[in-house]
C-alpha cells in the first residue's frame, strides 16, 4: 500500500499559503492539475476535492480535526485522489463547484468539499463536517466509507449523476437573454432596497451582516438620480454604523470581514484586501456628498492601515490577515479592563472609555471589542472640546495603544499578491489621493501598478498570483476588469495618458481571451475540467462581478476616448446581465451603477490648470459627488496623446485656469 506520510505531501512545493498549511497533513494531497486528474483516470478512482482559503476559520478547524488525522488520511489515500484548492488562486474551480453545491444542497460555504468522478465531474458536495458524528452532523469518516462503497457498487449511477450536474452548471452559464436597458430597473431596485433596509441598525437584511460597500455606493447614485434624500440617508446611516461598530478596527483602521450580529458589534475578525478597497471607495462617495470629516477620516484610517500593513516592500498588496491569533479568534483586537488600566493614565482612560465603551466585564468573552456610539464630531461637542484638538489628542492615544498591541502575537498574514484584488486597491488609492490631496496615496497606487507590470506580467501574459518570486495561474476576466478600473482611476488622478493607453491594451486582450462570441464574457480563458464550462459570474459577492466592472469600465473608456463602439459593447453586456438586478439589487449593485452611468448624459470635464497644482476653488468644484461626469485635471502644457484627441485643442484662455465641459 502506498503511504505518502514522510512528513510532507505534494503541497510542499506550492506557493499558496493555504496549500502550504496542508503540506504536513498525512492526506496525500495534490494541487489541481494534470498529475492528479490523470492519476484518477488511470486508476479509476473518484476525486476528493477540498476548497478553502488561508484566512478561513472553519477551514482551519476541519484541517485540524480531520485532515491531520491518520484514520481519515488512510481512507482518502487508499480509495481517492485527494486535491486541495485555494479558492483565491483558482476562483474558476471554486465558482463551478460552489454552483454544484448550491444545486445539490441549496446552500454553500467554505470549506467546500466534493466528491468527483475520475473525469472531474461533481456528484456529492458538503461544507464543514466533524470527523465523528455530532448532533445533526454525520461524521466525515462515515461519509468517506459510504462513498467508497457506492463507488464500488454503483459506479455507473455516480458517473451519470456527475454528467448531469456538470451539464446543469454549463447550461446555466450559457443561458443568455436580453433585457431592456431602462431607468425603470433602477426605480424598482430603489423600492426593493427600501424594503430590505434595517431601520434600527442600518444595513440590509439580518445577521450575519456583510459591509457590502457597493450597496451604499449605489444608493448615493440613486438618491441623486431620483432626488430622494431618504435613499441618501439609508446609505449614510449604513456607513456610519459600519464606521462606528466593532466590525471596524477602531484602533488600527481597516474593516473586518462581516458582523456576526445585526448591530455591527462582534465581527468575524479577518481583514481582507478587497473589503478595504471597496469600503474606502464608499466612504469617499459619502465624503463628496456631505463634506463631513467623518467620512474622510474613515477612508484615511482604512487606506493608512493598508499602506502600513498590507503593502509588499516593492509595492504590491497582500491578500489579508487572519482572524485567529494565539489559537483563538480576535485575540489581537480585544482589550481587557486591566490592560487599559495598566497602559493609560486615569485621564486617558476616561477619554478612551467615553469614546470606545470598554466595560469591566467586557462585551466579548470577558474582553472588549472597541466601538463608538457616534461620530467624533458629535463626541467632541458632547465633551465640549475643540474638534481639531480632540482629533489630535485621540490620534496620540490610539497610537499609544496601537504600539502596545503591536507587541502581541500577530494574526497570520496571507502574503500572496493577487492581480485583481490589487486592481481594486489601486483604484481606491488613486481616487483618494486625487480627492483628498494625499500624494502618498497616489505614490502607493503607482508603486503597486508598477509591481504588477514587472512581477505579474511575464512573457506568457498576465498572471493572477505572485508569491516568493513566482507568478502563476493565468489571469481571469476579474483580474483584467479590476486592473482596467485601476488604470482608469490612475489616469484620472495623474492625467498621465500612458495609464489610459494600457487600459485600452488590456481591454483588447481581455475581449480576445474571454469573449463568448455573443457580446458576453466568460470568467476563464479555458475550462479546468470536462464539461463544467468556463464560468460566467453574474452576481457581486464580496467582490463585484467581473462583467459589471467591465461594463462600467467600457462606458468610461468610451467617454474618455470618444469611441462609441465601446459604449455599444457596454450596452450589450448590461442587456445580457440585467435579468434579476431589480429583484436582487444588493447582488447586482455594481451592475446597477453601470446602468445608472450609461443612462446619464455623457459629460467630460477637462480642467486645464494654469499652474502645476489645481487651485483650491477648483478642488472644491471638482470634489463634489458627480459620478456621471468624468473629471480630468490637466496640468498646463500636457503634451497631446493619440488616445485623447479631444484634449489636444483644450487650452488656457487668457492664461487662467479654464474648464471645458464636453459632451459626446
Amino acid at each position: 500500500m502506498h503511504h505518502a506520510h514522510s512528513g510532507k505531501n505534494r503541497l510542499a512545493a506550492e506557493k499558496s499559503p493555504y496549500l502550504l498549511q496542508h503540506a504536513g497533513n498525512p492526506v496525500d494531497w495534490y494541487p489541481w492539475g494534470d498529475t492528479a486528474t490523470q492519476k484518477a483516470r488511470q486508476e479509476n478512482k473518484p476525486i476528493f476535492v477540498s476548497i478553502g482559503y488561508s484566512t478561513c476559520h472553519w477551514c482551519h478547524v476541519m484541517a485540524h480535526e480531520s485532515f491531520a488525522d491518520e484514520a481519515v488520511a488512510d481512507r482518502l489515500n487508499r480509495n481517492f485522489v485527494a486535491i486541495k484548492v485555494d479558492r483565491e488562486e483558482r476562483p474558476d474551480i471554486d465558482a463551478a463547484f460552489m454552483h454544484a453545491c448550491h444545486l445539490l444542497n441549496g446552500h454553500g460555504g467554505w470549506p467546500l468539499n466534493l466528491f468527483l468522478t475520475p473525469m472531474g465531474q461533481p456528484f456529492y458536495a458538503f461544507t464543514y463536517l466533524p470527523k465523528e458524528p455530532r448532533g445533526q452532523h454525520p461524521g466525515l469518516i462515515d461519509l468517506i466509507d459510504k462513498i467508497t462503497e457506492l463507488w464500488a457498487t454503483r459506479t455507473a449511477d455516480l458517473i451519470d449523476a456527475g454528467k448531469q450536474l456538470a451539464r446543469a452548471i454549463k447550461e446555466q452559464e450559457s443561458s443568455l437573454r436580453e433585457n431592456d436597458i431602462s431607468a425603470d430597473i433602477l426605480e424598482r431596485a430603489a423600492k426593493r432596497l427600501r424594503r430590505l433596509f434595517d431601520p434600527r441598525h442600518a444595513g440590509f437584511g439580518g445577521a450575519p451582516k456583510f459591509p457590502q460597500p457597493h450597496t451604499p455606493a449605489l444608493l448615493l447614485r440613486l438618491a441623486q438620480r431620483f432626488d430622494d434624500p431618504e435613499l441618501q440617508d439609508m446609505a449614510l446611516e449604513t456607513l456610519n454604523r459600519i464606521d462606528q461598530g466593532g466590525i471596524t478596527d477602531q484602533l488600527g483602521g481597516g474593516i473586518h470581514r462581516y458582523s456576526t450580529d445585526e448591530h455591527w458589534l462582534v465581527p468575524h475578525f479577518e481583514k481582507m484586501l478587497y473589503d478595504q478597497a471597496l469600503i474606502s471607495d464608499a466612504y469617499l462617495d459619502a465624503w463628496q456628498v456631505t463634506a463631513h470629516p467623518r467620512y474622510r477620516q474613515a477612508a484615511e484610517d482604512t487606506l493608512d492601515y493598508v499602506l502600513r500593513t498590507l503593502q509588499h516592500p516593492e509595492g504590491g498588496f497582500y491578500c489579508g490577515e487572519d482572524a485567529d491569533s494565539e489559537g483563538a479568534e480576535g485575540t489581537y483586537y480585544l482589550w481587557s479592563s486591566e490592560e487599559l488600566e495598566t497602559n493609560l493614565t486615569k485621564e486617558e482612560k476616561d477619554l478612551f472609555t467615553a469614546l470606545y465603551n470598554p466595560t469591566l466585564e467586557g462585551n466579548f468573552e470577558g474582553r472588549n471589542i472597541l466601538y463608538r456610539q457616534s461620530s467624533l464630531t458629535q463626541l467632541a461637542a458632547d465633551l465640549e472640546w475643540n474638534e481639531d484638538d480632540f482629533r489630535s489628542r485621540l490620534a496620540a492615544l490610539k497610537n499609544k495603544l496601537r504600539l502596545v498591541r503591536e507587541q502581541r502575537p500577530h494574526p497570520h498574514l496571507d502574503d500572496k499578491i493577487l492581480t485583481g484584488w490589487n486592481g481594486l486597491m489601486i483604484a481606491a488609492l488613486a481616487r483618494a489621493g486625487s480627492l483628498l490631496q494625499r500624494a502618498d496615496y497616489i505614490v502607493g497606487a503607482e508603486k503597486a501598478m508598477a509591481f504588477i507590470t514587472t512581477r505579474l506580467e511575464p512573457e506568457s501574459g498576465l498572471k493572477r498570483r505572485y508569491r516568493e518570486g513566482e507568478a502563476a495561474v493565468d489571469a481571469f476576466h476579474e483580474d483584467y476588469a479590476y486592473l482596467i478600473r485601476a488604470l482608469i482611476e490612475l489616469f484620472l488622478a495623474t492625467a498621465d495618458s500612458r495609464y489610459l493607453q494600457r487600459a485600452l491594451q488590456y481591454w483588447h486582450n481581455c475581449a480576445e481571451l474571454f469573449t463568448d462570441g455573443q457580446g458576453g464574457l466568460f470568467d476563464a480563458a479555458a475550462s479546468f475540467a470536462d464539461g463544467v464550462g468556463r464560468g460566467r459570474s453574474r452576481q457581486d459577492g464580496a467582490t463585484p462581478a467581473a462583467a459589471s466592472v467591465t461594463a462600467h469600465n467600457l462606458i468610461r473608456l468610451a467617454r474618455l476616448t470618444g469611441d462609441g463602439a465601446k459604449e455599444d459593447q457596454a450596452r450589450r453586456l448590461l442587456a445580457l446581465h440585467l435579468a434579476q438586478a431589480d429583484e436582487h439589487p444588493t447582488a447586482f449593485a455594481f451592475l446597477l451603477q453601470a446602468l445608472d452611468l450609461i443612462l446619464a448624459e455623457p459629460l467630460s470635464l477637462a480642467i486645464v490648470h494654469a499652474g502645476p497644482q489645481p487651485e483650491p476653488r477648483w478642488r472644491r468644484t471638482t470634489g463634489r459627488f458627480r459620478p456621471h461626469i468624468l473629471t480630468l485635471n490637466v496640468p498646463q502644457g500636457l503634451s497631446p496623446s493619440p488616445v485623447l484627441p479631444w484634449l489636444s485643442e483644450k487650452h488656457l484662455i487668457g492664461g487662467r485656469t479654464t474648464a471645458w465641459l464636453c459632451t459626446a
